[in-house]
């Protein structure tokens, strides 16, 4: 009998990271949360409601849809979806989960795989602007193509652009390159990127996070920057305006310990302010793709240890006194966002756990909201949480 649930764990296991995550409310965080106290999903669906209700941030909504969740069938869809792509999907326990994932707070607990690549190779992300010039698309592709040479795995979002250009750069050298997507990994985004997409599945890997089938919309493409850094050795910001979804993730590879590489541009144009801003706040300057591939071999980042990777100090956001003169904007708040700005009090820093706890929206909601009001640049990241920017 122990043989058979051995043998089950191992080719079954996969489905239950996918029922977890599939609990209304429970994102990467909360499963973490579950799985760290009850050690597996089996382990959590077969606890006692009055124990679920004692792990924190656990309430008894949640706990009654955990514990409804242990006869839901809606995931037989799921599985017969992914049997039908051809896909797989790789939770953290898996040895092909990317181990540079590892460390982080909030790595995902798994994501959907569309194609074949070894997550564990080295890796270099390449983002930017989705309105990006001549000079932006041709450096992308330049830089792709020579790390594909090189023999690292190019990874990028597929959105419009800086992105587009990275792919098929990668593909055009006959290297590997992911696609971490904003959806799910069957859906298209960009509609237009269709020739892209079934390219990077024969050449590399489409991966997402989100369930199978999931639309795109603002939230989910500042939680997928993340992966895109987090699994990178570097990444290189191409183009990008000050405020640009680039910057995140600029900033999010600073703190995941990576190296964060800018290519410069001209200064009075808006597609290069980011990249320039980067470089004077602390970013290298990326001449050429050599060059960053020669950084990364003389500091041992090739062959890193990321169980041991420190964050950096690197701080990508512009300082005020650098911001052109007071236009004021009218900034859109969605009900969310302002329920979260309305929680602030001046220069006290508040954790995304006590945020969750005061608005009453779900952690990692609010996580995808403060990324959004971060693009805004109506709060700030610290190192302890956020605060009301100076």
């Amino acid at each position: 009998m122990g043989n058979r649930k051995n043998g089950k764990s191992k080719v079954e296991n996969w489905k239950s990271y996918i029922k977890l995550c599939s609990v209304p409310d429970v994102g990467s965080i909360t499963a973490m949360r579950l799985l760290e106290a009850f050690g597996s999903p089996e382990g959590v669906f077969a606890a006692p409601r009055e124990k679920l209700l004692e792990v924190p941030r656990i309430g008894a909504k949640l706990a009654d849809a955990i514990s409804d969740a242990r006869q839901n069938s809606d995931c037989e869809k799921i599985f017969a979806r992914m049997e039908e792509l051809g896909a797989k999907y790789v939770h953290y326990k898996d040895p092909r989960y990317p181990r540079t994932l590892l460390p982080l707070a909030d790595k995902p607990v798994g994501f959907y795989c569309i194609g074949e690549c070894d997550f564990n190779a080295p890796c270099i992300a390449i983002v930017g602007s989705r309105r990006c010039s001549i000079y932006g698309q041709t450096v992308a592709r330049k830089f792709a193509a020579t790390f594909a040479r090189a023999g690292f795995v190019v990874v990028s979002g597929m959105a419009r652009g800086i992105d587009t250009y990275a792919h098929l750069g990668a593909l055009e050298a006959g290297g590997k390159t992911v696609a971490v997507l904003g959806c799910g990994a069957d859906v298209v985004y960009p509609p237009e990127n269709l020739q892209l997409y079934e390219r990077i599945k024969q050449s590399g890997a489409v991966i997402s996070e989100f369930k199978l089938g999931a639309r795109a919309d603002r939230q989910t493409f500042p939680i997928r920057n993340r992966i895109v850094s987090g699994m990178s050795l570097a990444t290189v910001v191409v183009e990008s305006d000050v405020q640009g979804g680039s910057m995140i993730t600029a900033r999010l590879a600073a703190e995941q310990g990576r190296d964060v590489f800018a290519v410069p541009g001209r200064i009075d144009s808006h597609a290069s302010r980011g990249c320039n801003t980067l470089i004077r706040e602390g970013a290298t300057l990326a001449m050429s793709a050599d060059d960053i591939i020669e950084e990364l071999r003389s500091t041992g980042q090739v062959e890193f240890d990321f169980s041991e990777s420190q964050p950096a100090t690197f701080d990508s956001q512009p300082r005020s006194e650098s911001a052109e003169p007071a236009k004021k904007p009218t900034i859109k708040l969605s009900d969310d966002e302002a329920a979260i700005i309305k929680i602030f009090d001046a220069e006290r820093v508040l954790s995304a756990d006590e945020i969750a706890e005061k608005s009453a929206i779900p952690v990692q909601k609010c996580l995808a909201l403060l990324l959004m009001l971060e693009i805004k640049k109506v709060v700030k990241k610290s190192q302890n949480g956020w605060i009301l920017p100076a």
